[in-house]
């Protein structure tokens, strides 16, 4: 009896001794076990301008082959600027990137917020005109640029016609404007203050010029291949927009660099506002270096775009209170 109650009280207390010293002993295994673990998947969304969709598709694909654990979806852009895309829906985790056509449009709206807003490409405005438009119209105003324009628009019975891309939904047909109002001012910089000073010019060049020209929907380059100079006397689109039309390859057309010129930048703006999350952001950061390697940057030619950094240097800088205003003097003056 003796010796039963004895190997009783000996099992419990060695397994007594056994727990304490697992609890004991948990802090020292844990950290040999604190073996790295595969990388989560993820997939963010990019909110893109249409006219470099086709580029980032294309990116886009061969940066999902390479990278299955980080996925990215394009989604074209739905307004000038898509702040519902970003803040419409709080059930839905927010896109991560906005890839705009031009940082000033990205600084229209204070209340959106992103981060590292890189240029990924880039495209320059140039004139575009018809030879024998172009001929007759340097014939008769010494020359095609913003001043001459302007002095036909004010003849009596001018039926001028100026080519622009809506300036409602746009960053070209912004960037259009600006350049005509840097011209007319003789400035290389643009403040919305300074809009409002040319405001009554612009109306005096556009509101009737450029009138028809918004009614020629979201490719008017495409408009002026296909029909003819009745389209308009002259046009002032990206080149992009030209390019992709095939008018840079007409013998009948040409095209120059406009004066002043207005460059869009194509931002990669990475999204911090709510929900942003530090995953997302990290994974458009690795997207946004891969658009920005060399192999990348040397397909945009294909799809008519030119590589980031080749702004013109002496290019119009448009804020974003200067586009704003832009913009707010079309939705008056433009419809």
């Amino acid at each position: 009896m003796r010796q039963s109650k004895t190997l009783f009280f000996a099992i419990i207390g060695l397994a007594i001794l056994a727990v304490i010293g697992i609890l004991l002993a948990r802090p020292f295994l844990a950290e040999p076990l604190n073996l790295p673990t595969e990388a989560k998947e993820i997939t963010i969304r990019v909110v893109v301008a249409p006219s470099i969709k086709p580029w980032a598709e294309q990116a886009a694909l061969e940066f999902n082959q390479a990278h299955p654990k980080t996925q990215v979806e394009l989604i074209t852009a739905d307004n000038l600027i898509p702040k519902a895309q970003f803040t419409a829906n709080p059930q839905v985790e927010p896109p991560a990137v906005w890839l705009a056509e031009a940082t000033f449009v990205v600084d229209m709206d204070s209340d959106m917020q992103f981060a590292n807003r890189q240029s990924v490409a880039s495209t320059a405005l140039a004139w575009g005109a018809f030879n024998n438009k172009q001929a007759e119209f340097s014939q008769k105003y010494g020359g095609l640029n913003w001043e001459a324009l302007h002095q036909s628009a004010t003849e009596p019975d001018s039926v001028l016609k100026v080519v622009i891309a809506s300036p409602h939904n746009t960053a070209a047909g912004l960037g259009a404007l600006a350049s005509a109002a840097a011209a007319h001012l003789n400035q290389q910089t643009l403040t919305g203050a300074e809009v409002n000073r040319a405001e009554a010019w612009l109306s005096e060049t556009f509101q009737e010029s450029a009138r028809a020209s918004l009614n020629l929907g979201p490719r008017p380059a495409e408009a002026f291949a296909t029909r003819g100079a009745s389209i308009g006397d002259v046009g002032m689109l990206a080149q992009v927009s030209w390019r992709s039309a095939g008018l840079q390859n007409r013998p009948d057309f040409t095209i120059t660099p406009a004066q002043p010129t207005v460059v869009l930048d194509y931002p990669f703006a990475i999204w911090t506002g709510s929900r942003a999350t530090p995953e997302a952001q990290q994974a458009a950061a690795d997207f946004r270096d891969f658009l920005l390697t060399e192999a990348q940057q040397n397909t945009l030619v294909n799809f008519y775009l030119d590589q980031a950094g080749a702004a013109d240097p002496n290019a119009v800088q448009v804020d974003g209170q200067a586009a704003l205003a832009l913009f707010r003097w079309a939705e008056r003056e433009l419809r």
